[in-house]
């Protein structure tokens, strides 16, 4: 037998109000912008229209944050620890907080770089092997429990609001050759917080509360950088991104790595916000690629970002 563990990772879009209209751009004779490319590793097909954008868009600053010894053990606080902070990662900024008097132990993060925290109780939160189906919360008192526990420990922002409440951790254990699990477990169950910026969807940022067995609260993480107006900057067209996606000038290395094709049916603009262990400055409009990719045969949810704003723009800060 295997025992499998599988992590529902989600990315959270944000609502947009009102409406968008859209371009037939891809179906005019002679468009410089093909229907399908081979970019080398994978071929790619659009099956949709460009998105009509305005000419410029608002960047942010992010505002600058100091965290040092003493604001970890006052976070930690909040959630009930204390222990020793120490410098984990001086490349990720991450300090970490070990409250050892637990049973069993409990942590917290604080990344210098980004302000960002993460609680997790890791013996609950990924249990090394699940025998029974925890007794995890209902959507609905999820959400209650998420809502009072960021009440309580001044975690709460007043821009997030909850975008989905699901199954976060799942395990399973399959027999060699199955074509499914023999048995599976829903281990954790995740409410997970979004944003948007001048009206559009924020991509990147981590927020979510993390419940397990008996509805506790077994984990938090939560990179959610403040940040302010700074200036509109013109942006490129949609065509202009779509040729950068096709040559992997993407925001993230490496996406379309693997698939055999990728079909575009979605293109929109959000702005990106990067992981909690980088520093970022300045929160910059993106266009967003969304659609089906095909790797050995088997189709899966494709997701892909490109920056909206021209290379010197962003060296330029």
């Amino acid at each position: 037998m295997t025992l499998k563990i599988v992590a529902l990772v989600c990315v959270v879009l944000a609502a947009i109000g009102g409406s968008m209209c859209f371009l037939n751009l891809v179906q005019v004779p002679g468009s410089p912008i093909p229907a399908m490319a081979d970019t080398g590793t994978a071929t790619y097909s659009l099956d949709t229209e460009f998105p009509q954008v305005k000419e410029s868009y608002m960047i942010y600053q992010a505002r600058p944050i100091e965290i040092t010894t003493q604001r970890v053990e006052e976070i930690a606080q909040r959630f009930g620890l204390s222990g020793t902070p120490e410098l984990f990662s001086k490349d990720t900024g991450e300090i970490l907080l070990v409250d050892t008097s637990k049973n069993p132990e409990e942590q917290i993060s604080v990344y210098a770089h980004s302000g960002a925290v993460a609680y997790h109780i890791l013996d609950k939160e990924l249990p090394t092997e699940v025998t029974r189906q925890p007794n995890l919360p209902s959507d609905a008192e999820a959400e209650k429990i998420a809502l009072a526990l960021l009440e309580e420990t001044s975690m709460k922002s007043p821009d997030a609001r909850v975008m989905e409440v699901g199954v976060n951790q799942k395990q399973e254990v399959w027999k060699a050759g199955a074509s499914e699990p023999e048995t599976s477990y829903d281990v954790t169950k995740a409410v997970r917080f979004g944003r948007s910026l001048d009206g559009l969807p924020v991509y990147g940022d981590e927020f979510a509360v993390i419940l397990g067995d008996g509805s506790e609260v077994v984990g938090l993480v939560k990179t959610w950088r403040e940040v302010t107006p700074d200036r509109s900057v013109s942006i490129r067209s949609p065509e202009q991104a779509y040729e950068d996606l096709l040559t992997s000038r993407t925001v993230l290395p490496q996406t379309g790595a693997g698939y055999d094709h990728v079909t575009i049916e979605n293109v929109s603009l959000g702005y990106w916000m990067e992981p909690r262990g980088v520093i970022q400055d300045v929160v910059w409009p993106v266009y967003v690629f969304t659609g089906t990719g095909v790797r050995d045969g088997i189709e899966e949810s494709y997701l892909d970002f490109v920056y909206a704003v021209d290379g010197n723009t962003i060296a330029e800060g």
